[in-house]
Parts: C-alpha cells; sequence; structure tokens
C-alpha cells in the first residue's frame, strides 16, 4: 500500500504494501471480505479481483452519504485519460477507452444537470403502466422459454431462460427486431465482464465496435420512419428544448441494454437459487405466489447482482469516516456491504422473506441514479420464478449449492444453475 493509502487509512498503517488484495476467493463468497473490512473501517484501499485498486466504502450509513455527494462523481472517464497508457494501448486499456467512449453520455455515467436532462426522457419508458403492460409479453416469452425444454429431466436455467428472458425484453422495449437479439446479447455479456487475456479484450472491442455501428444504423432508419419503440421515442424527444446528439442516443440505448440485461439475468438465478436452499421459505412461496415480491426484494439485500458495489470518481478529496480519499481516486461505494450492515438488520446473513425492512436495500441504487428499469426487473424475476415453480413442484438443485461456480466481473452471477424436475 502506498505511504498516502496509510496516512488516509490510519487503521492500515504498517500493513504489506498491497493492502487489502480480495483474491479469487472474493469472486465465489465475498461477503466475508466484506464483513471483515466493514467491521474493521467505514474505508479500505482494497485491490479487486480484476487488480484494480479502488476505495471502497463499507457501512450503510456512509454509503448513503457517498451516493449523495456530488464529489463523488458518475462521469468515471474524467480519469480515464490520464490513467491511461502511452500508445499503443494495450488491449485492456482498448476496453476501457471502448466502453466509456460507448456510454460515457448515457444518463447512467453523468452528473446533474446533463444526468437530469437526458433522465427525464428515459423515465417514461420504464413508467409503472408501461411496464406492466408488458406483463403478458413477459409472461408469453418466459413460457416459451420452458416449453423448449420439453420433458428434459435437467436443465441450465442461466443459459435456457435468465440470459435469454432480460434481453428479449429489453430488445423489444427498444424495437429490436428479434432476428438481433443474439447481436444485442453478445455486446450486454461483455461489458462489466472479467477479461483474463488479450484475445479476449480484442474481442470484446470488436463486439462493442459492431454494437456501436449497428445502433447508429437504426438510429437513422428511426428517424427517417418512428415506430412505437423507446428509441423512437428517445429519437424524437425533447429535454429543455434540444433533442438528443447522436453520441447521446447510441449511450442511451446502451445503458438501457447493458443495465437491463445483465443484472436481471442474475438476479433471476440468484434469486432461484437463494430459494431453492432454503426449503421452508420456498414452501411458503409455492403456497403463496404473493410473496414473491418479498423473495426479490430480500434476494436484492442479500445476494444482490452487483458486487462490491458502484463506481465513482472523485472529484476533490473526500472525508467519509474519518478517512480522507483522495481527489482523481476511484470509488467503490459498496452497496453490497451495505445491505447486510448489522447496524441496520439484525442477522444480516440470514436469507429472511419475512423479514421488516427498517432501511432500504441499495441493490437497484439510491438517490438520483436509481435504476429506471428497476420495475421491469422484479416483474421479470416475479414471473419467471411463478412459472417455474407452477411448472415444476419438485424443482431442485441438480448439484450441491457448494458447486455453483461464480462468473468474474462486476455483476455477481453464476456460471450454470444446473436444476432437477423429476
Amino acid at each position: 500500500m502506498t505511504s498516502l493509502a496509510q496516512r488516509c487509512c490510519p487503521h492500515l498503517a504498517g500493513v504489506p504494501d498491497n493492502g487489502h488484495v480480495l483474491g479469487p476467493d472474493f469472486v465465489q463468497d465475498p461477503f466475508p471480505a466484506l464483513d471483515r473490512l466493514r467491521s474493521e473501517g467505514p474505508v479500505h484501499l482494497v485491490t479487486l479481483p480484476s487488480g484494480a485498486e479502488r476505495w471502497l466504502v463499507t457501512r450503510y450509513d456512509d454509503v448513503i452519504r457517498a451516493l449523495e455527494d456530488p464529489r463523488l462523481s458518475n462521469e468515471l472517464g474524467r480519469g480515464l485519460q490520464q490513467s491511461l497508457p502511452p500508445e499503443p494501448l494495450p488491449p485492456r486499456a482498448q476496453v476501457s477507452l471502448r466502453t466509456t467512449q460507448l456510454l460515457g453520455r448515457a444518463m447512467a455515467n453523468l452528473d446533474p444537470p446533463d444526468h437530469d436532462r437526458l433522465r427525464k426522457l428515459v423515465v417514461r419508458g420504464f413508467s409503472a403502466k408501461r411496464v406492466e403492460g408488458l406483463r403478458d409479453r413477459i409472461q408469453r416469452s418466459t413460457d416459451e422459454l420452458f416449453d423448449a425444454l420439453g420433458d428434459a429431466p435437467e436443465f441450465d436455467l442461466v443459459e435456457t431462460v435468465a440470459n435469454r428472458l432480460p434481453i428479449a425484453v429489453i430488445c423489444e422495449l427498444l424495437g429490436v427486431p428479434a432476428t438481433d437479439t443474439g447481436l444485442f446479447r453478445t455486446a450486454a455479456s461483455v461489458v462489466g465482464g472479467h477479461i483474463p487475456d488479450d484475445e479476449t479484450a480484442l474481442r470484446v472491442v470488436a463486439a462493442l465496435d459492431e454494437f456501436d455501428a449497428y445502433v447508429r444504423e437504426l438510429i437513422g432508419a428511426r428517424r427517417l420512419t418512428p415506430r412505437a419503440d423507446l428509441i423512437s421515442a428517445l429519437v424524437t424527444a425533447e429535454a429543455d428544448g434540444e433533442r438528443l446528439t447522436e453520441d447521446e442516443l447510441v449511450s442511451m440505448v446502451g445503458i438501457v441494454l447493458f443495465g437491463g440485461y445483465e443484472p436481471s439475468a442474475q438476479l433471476i438465478g440468484n434469486a432461484l437459487v437463494a430459494l431453492l436452499r432454503h426449503p421452508g421459505q420456498l414452501a411458503a412461496v409455492r403456497a403463496d405466489f404473493g410473496l414473491i415480491p418479498a423473495v426479490i426484494e430480500e434476494t436484492m439485500r442479500y445476494d444482490g447482482p452487483v458486487t462490491p458495489g458502484l463506481s465513482r470518481y472523485a472529484l476533490e478529496d473526500v472525508e467519509i469516516g474519518g478517512t480522507t480519499i483522495p481527489k482523481g481516486s476511484y470509488v467503490v461505494v459498496g452497496t453490497a456491504s451495505a445491505n447486510r450492515d448489522p447496524a441496520h438488520w439484525p442477522d444480516p446473513a440470514t436469507f429472511d422473506i419475512g423479514r421488516s425492512f427498517t432501511a432500504r436495500s441499495l441493490g437497484f441504487g439510491h438517490g438520483l441514479h436509481y435504476c429506471v428499469g428497476a420495475r421491469l426487473a422484479s416483474l421479470e424475476v416475479e414471473i419467471v420464478l411463478a412459472t417455474a415453480l407452477r411448472r415444476y413442484p419438485r424443482l431442485r438443485l441438480a448439484v450441491p449449492a457448494t458447486e455453483l461456480e461464480r462468473r468474474p466481473g462486476s455483476v455477481r452471477g453464476l456460471r450454470a444453475i444446473p436444476l432437477r424436475v423429476d
């Protein structure tokens, strides 16, 4: 750890130079490390499994304050240029630059007032009325995915349902033809994923380039012939008397896709696995599907898809819990840790759908950047859980839960969820 880090994080003074290294075990189960860090202090300098060094905020009240602090910017690209190595850029640096170019003008990656201007346009597409209007379509898609399994006694929920339903819903909402959903799924799956080598990095850049070109072509088509879809609405909408630029449109389509696909896909899996690991609560849900919203809320707290948290960039020195985070630092606001803070939830490591919430779970974010697609994600999970439990009275994991393997990356999900239905 650097001397600066030791000065800013006094309780870590004297530890080895690499500080808190979150190794491969963190990917499989981050919560022991997060519990330890949270108990030791509110802010730590850590090395993530990806090798990136970040300041991590661990406690609920501090996380809330950090998410509300305008000095912690969502515009992560502000610090990118000075952190890039010299030309020619190595493949992994190319991924960082290309992702920033593609998504940098999306509302989720902007601060007010630009964020507010763009959010007003998108939030209309995710209104409660519009999302509820998708219920029958989501149910049909879910039934089709399960129908395709036929009489198979075993299947992988990730590949057959969880990875397919959200992309189909998002593409329909945007107005992407069903024949092109594969391109969108490929692009969505590479953002936030683990990049183990240069070859993978180059494939990611190529996928993002292809996505960028396709979306620009689709935008051009909607300018000529608008339809009843979200891309057309964004193309024709005005905010404060101005229309979105083409770069803003591409970024907005990208963030709707990337924000609506991976978290929803992983929440479906995390919720079902949590239920299957708790037979008593599973039986209660089978007896009353009205409990499913409580399952979703508790899953977002107990094992939400974003781990360890949301990224920010310090525009100036920021003091949190007695620790100064230096200007120009990248920060992870630890929502996963905050959601298990014993100061707000008794027995936080226990999955309990009957829990009385005395604080709001931060799985969908907080404040200005609360996820606009939260309702849609919850509806997808609700429909998949109800459909699976209705169809398969004996549904169970096909392997011990300890054998389920998590993927590296910023979205916490399982590589596969093998299920038995006989």
